[in-house]
């Protein structure tokens, strides 16, 4: 796999599980969820996509550009897939759990599909739970402090 998709879908799983955790967490409606991860899908893939480029042309300029583009297509097309189990989910937390499944579902298979090693997979499965966690947590505390 290249860069861009392997940076796409890390970012894309990471990125789209965390946000809708931590707007699950405040208790944001699915009108404002979807709303959130619109947003995030116009502009989060494309700054990515970009900051890929910048960083790939120092590397090798002929490149980058298929390594940007890889990358933001990668995470355009996976943010789609979350924002559709939110749309299509009866309520939001039904959502959450399709897209947690989902997630871990995913995961597993890109490592299988890339020959990762099982210590690997855990890993990449432990460091996306715990940056999912941690965003409950915090997101949990600021809507107690603001409620």
């Amino acid at each position: 796999m290249s860069v861009g998709v392997t940076f796409g879908f890390t970012n894309g799983i990471i990125t789209m599980l965390s946000l809708i955790t931590g707007l699950y967490a405040t208790n944001v409606n699915r009108v404002g969820i979807i709303g959130a991860i619109l947003a995030l899908l116009i502009t989060d893939p494309l700054s990515d996509a970009y900051s890929m480029y910048n960083s790939q042309k120092l590397i090798n300029k002929e490149t980058a550009l298929d390594i940007g583009k890889t990358a933001f297509f990668s995470q355009v097309a996976l943010q789609c897939i979350f924002l559709l189990i939110i749309i299509f989910s009866k309520t939001v937390k039904q959502g959450l759990a399709i897209s947690y499944i989902l997630g871990v579902t995913m995961t597993i298979a890109y490592d299988r599909y890339n020959k990762a090693s099982v210590n690997e997979t855990i890993k990449n499965l432990l460091a996306i739970a715990l940056l999912v966690f941690f965003t409950y947590i915090v997101d949990k505390q600021v809507y107690k402090y603001f409620k």
